[in-house]
């Protein structure tokens, strides 16, 4: 039988074990991320899929809220990002959200002619966390939209691709 004092022990260094793993694992991690615009994006808000590679290897959706892209840049105006992944072999999800105003999506090619767009779409994040959080980060990306000229419609965007990074700090 375990007394009480021994117990109380096993119980300190059980939690000071617990704070020294917590505490080494935050930090900054840098994910590269790639994946495509779901084709329901609107003038105002465009969500994504794709996969990341980095620090925590995974599947990642982001949705983000903006002004309408007739503004110069678009102010980011809310949503979120989710990167699902396995921390010490759990499924785990990295959450967070856009900070409104905190950033800006910013066309700057394919302003004529039915050619590629290309824009950058640059945010702040809060909430950071596994499950969210009190953390803060960083979405860097370039979204492209291939667009071709049919006869009968005109030009139309037929897929759309975003490349970029995204730094977590949790």
């Amino acid at each position: 039988m375990i007394t009480r004092p021994a117990l109380s022990v096993a119980l300190a260094l059980a939690a000071t074990l617990m704070m020294a793993v917590s505490a080494s694992a935050s930090g900054t991690y840098t994910e590269w991320i790639n994946g495509s615009e779901l084709p329901n994006a609107t003038t105002t808000e465009g969500r994504f899929v794709g996969e990341a590679t980095g620090s925590y290897n995974g599947g990642w959706y982001t949705d983000v809220k903006h002004q309408d892209l007739g503004h110069h840049p678009a102010y980011i105006t809310g949503g979120s990002f989710r990167l699902n992944t396995v921390i010490n072999n759990w499924p785990s999800a990295i959450k967070g959200s856009f900070v409104p105003y905190g950033g800006t999506v910013s066309q700057v090619s394919g302003f004529s002619g039915c050619t590629n767009q290309r824009y950058i779409v640059q945010g702040a994040l809060n909430g950071v966390g596994i499950g969210g959080g009190s953390g803060s980060g960083s979405f860097n990306a370039t979204l492209t939209h291939y667009r071709a000229n049919v006869w009968w419609v005109g030009c139309v965007v037929y897929a759309a691709s975003v490349s970029g990074t995204v730094s977590l700090t949790f």
